[in-house]
């Protein structure tokens, strides 16, 4: 509400929106549903992007520069664990790491992706 009524439109929020959290899908756990209608509510700027996709996180961003008179939130739809193949969509790697054996296959994947983007 502070930011909306000083017209803060130099503040940008991010919401990393996975829809996880460690004990389950957050709809299940604790339902904060739903985000875009809380900030619009609190006189916010609401964009919602593919946490994943590059053209539209800039895309966002220009927007927000543009915005004049109040704040913007981004809401970063994204995948827990993208491009691991045993972490994807995966609650119970929200608060650990994996053992060395997980590890070479964590990083295995994540060098195919980037093989990928070359």
């Amino acid at each position: 509400m502070f930011a909306a009524h000083y017209k803060l439109d130099n503040l940008v929020a991010i919401l990393d929106l996975n829809g996880l959290q460690i004990d389950g899908p957050i709809t299940e756990v604790m339902n904060p549903t739903p985000h875009d209608e809380k900030f619009l509510a609190f006189g916010w700027k609401v964009i919602t992007i593919d946490a994943h996709n590059f053209d539209e996180i800039e895309s966002a961003f220009k927007q927000a520069r543009e915005t004049e008179g109040k704040p913007t939130v981004i809401i970063a739809k994204s995948t827990k664990g993208k491009g691991v193949s045993f972490m994807e969509n995966a609650c119970e790697w929200h608060g650990q790491a994996p053992k060395e054996d997980l590890y070479k296959v964590a990083i295995a994947d994540l060098e195919a992706i980037a093989q990928t983007l070359k």
